[in-house]
């Protein structure tokens, strides 16, 4: 009966992930490969993977072999507990990926706010290290957005937010001194880019020791 309570726990746990949970539930209405998968709940395939294996363990999903290439599917497991957990749905983190209610494009919404802020506070108020704009952009984008792809559209807008009001406000009518801001300024917010993979693969790691 413990271990009985224990299995139960582990899947509702797992199925309490949001990326989880999207892929199960792609999976009840037909079969993925693992690309279909990634596709489907709007994810990188080396994140759809990392799920794949617990998933695979608690028989929540199967796979099956076909012309090299693994196709998976829901198993009646996982139909049982998605048909009798519906609480769950109302329990996932409500920010990133398709499948959530958050905003779609908030990305968008970030890099215009974020790169704003940064012109207006870095000239009017207090000179702010562009560098420090980095890091604190990758913090922000480890809470706020769940995929790749997001937030490399994110680190490119951020830095053109930034440097268009330069080149609107400080540089004139200096195509130049537009792209050289802009090229500087893409560096250094790419290092907030390579904060939210750090952070993203850590989280990850703590989700599969628990």
């Amino acid at each position: 009966m413990i271990m009985e309570d224990d299995r139960r726990r582990e899947v509702m746990d797992a199925l309490g992930e949001r990326t989880r949970y999207e892929i199960v539930g792609a999976l009840t209405k037909k079969e993925l490969t693992g690309d279909g998968i990634a596709s489907a709940v709007n994810r990188s395939r080396s994140t759809v993977e990392s799920h794949l294996s617990m998933l695979l363990r608690l028989g929540l999903i199967s796979r099956e072999m076909r012309d090299r290439v693994y196709y998976y599917r829901a198993t009646p497991l996982a139909l049982q507990y998605l048909q009798g957990e519906q609480a769950i749905e109302e329990q996932l983190p409500k920010t990133g990926g398709s499948g959530s209610k958050g905003p779609r494009h908030l990305w968008v919404l970030l890099s215009a706010v974020g790169g704003s802020l940064y012109f207006v506070i870095n000239q009017f108020f207090y000179p702010f290290h562009i560098f420090g704009m980095g890091i604190l952009f990758g913090m922000v984008s480890a809470m706020l957005l769940r995929s790749f792809r997001d937030v490399v559209k994110a680190t490119f807008a951020t830095a053109f937010v930034i440097s268009f009001l330069a080149y609107l406000i400080l540089f004139n009518s200096s195509p130049l001194a537009f792209f050289a801001s802009f090229t500087i300024s893409l560096v250094y917010i790419a290092i907030g880019l390579a904060l939210w993979l750090l952070i993203r693969s850590f989280s990850r790691y703590i989700s599969g020791i628990k």
